[in-house]
């Protein structure tokens, strides 16, 4: 099978049109240059009665999270898909909560290397104060979360303690 020009020009159209829809239901810049748009691009979703980031997919999951990290959170999900039990993680990692109504995000990004960089993010969820920081590692693929802390804990250590 050879491809005409027309028929180039239709794939990249095809192509191209299907990264943008993932980059829509993930954010509005998921591979993001920058790290602090990448961090923006996930916090937005959350600001002014938001629905948030659902990660209900693996396509959503692959976008935001390292490989490995990833493919923990997914193993995990059909784990206890397959027992008809909760998973790990049964909340919103972005808010630390269930539930949320979130006022007054910042977002502060320190660059520590060209791969990795470190967001805190704080704002009130229902009034109180929240703070959660975001390591982020550099992939061909973009920005991705490294790790998820917490007052109480990690993302990464729910899956490997």
């Amino acid at each position: 099978m050879t491809l005409t020009r027309r028929g180039v020009a239709r794939l990249f159209l095809v192509a191209t049109l299907g990264a943008a829809g993932l980059s829509t239901s993930v954010g509005s810049s998921v591979a993001a240059d920058d790290p602090e748009a990448f961090v923006a691009s996930i916090y937005e979703r959350y600001e002014n009665g938001g629905d948030g980031v659902p990660l209900d997919d693996a396509a959503t999951i692959r976008a935001l999270f390292e490989p490995r990290l990833a493919e923990m959170i997914l193993a995990d999900r059909d784990e206890a898909a397959a027992v008809g039990d909760v998973p790990k993680l049964d909340g919103d990692p972005f808010v630390d909560a269930q539930d949320f109504d979130i006022t007054d995000l910042r977002i502060d990004v320190e660059d520590g290397t060209p791969d990795r960089a470190e967001a805190h993010v704080s704002f009130l969820n229902f009034g109180e104060p929240k703070r959660i920081d975001l390591r982020l590692d550099w992939l061909e693929t973009g920005w991705r979360i490294r790790d998820i802390y917490w007052p109480e804990g990690s993302l990464r250590g729910l899956y490997t303690h």
